[in-house]
């Protein structure tokens, strides 16, 4: 497990192999290849109301809109981050450390951990279905609630409380 610097400013992202892209990488490529589209809405067409063709543009535009997101919030001084991120569950309403944060666009999950208001390492994403409302509740929501969970752990096991142990640790 590493954790890398992205194309975006303050944002960081988890490598789990040598073999394998980024976290960030990795659910952006996912969400921009039709193949890979096809077979998760083939998998999970009960569960959408329009056609696939339809699902699939849908998720590349909302990729689109998500990363420019990013990029836009990033680059803005200091940057607006926080303005993108929010805690992971819905309920939750005060800080804790390492804080679990999603971004979202529709049907699009970015999951992360907030290191600090400018700084956040980014765990996964998936799709989001409209009626797959607790994310226990679906394997491939249920797998990145799990790696939510190791990366904050693995982030306390490695001793960081704040922006400036996370930067003397991993940089």
């Amino acid at each position: 497990m590493k954790i890398i610097d992205t194309f975006v400013p303050c944002l960081y992202a988890f490598k789990f192999s040598q073999d394998s892209p980024d976290e960030l990488e990795r659910v952006f490529d996912e969400w921009a290849n039709p193949m890979y589209l096809f077979q998760f809405f083939e998998d999970n067409e009960k569960h959408i109301d329009i056609p696939i063709e339809q699902a699939i543009k849908k998720i590349q535009k909302e990729a689109k809109f998500l990363r420019d997101k990013l990029i836009e919030r990033a680059n803005e001084e200091p940057n607006q981050l926080n303005e993108l991120f929010k805690n992971l569950n819905n309920n939750e309403i005060s800080a804790k450390l390492l804080q679990e944060q999603k971004a979202r666009n529709r049907w699009l999950r970015l999951y992360a951990i907030k290191i600090d208001d400018n700084n956040y390492v980014i765990t996964g994403g998936t799709i989001k279905l409209d009626n797959q409302h607790y994310m226990k509740d679906w394997d491939h929501t249920r797998k990145e609630l799990d790696k939510i969970n190791k990366c904050r752990d693995y982030l306390k096991d490695e001793g960081v409380i704040d922006d400036d142990s996370f930067q003397e640790i991993f940089f």
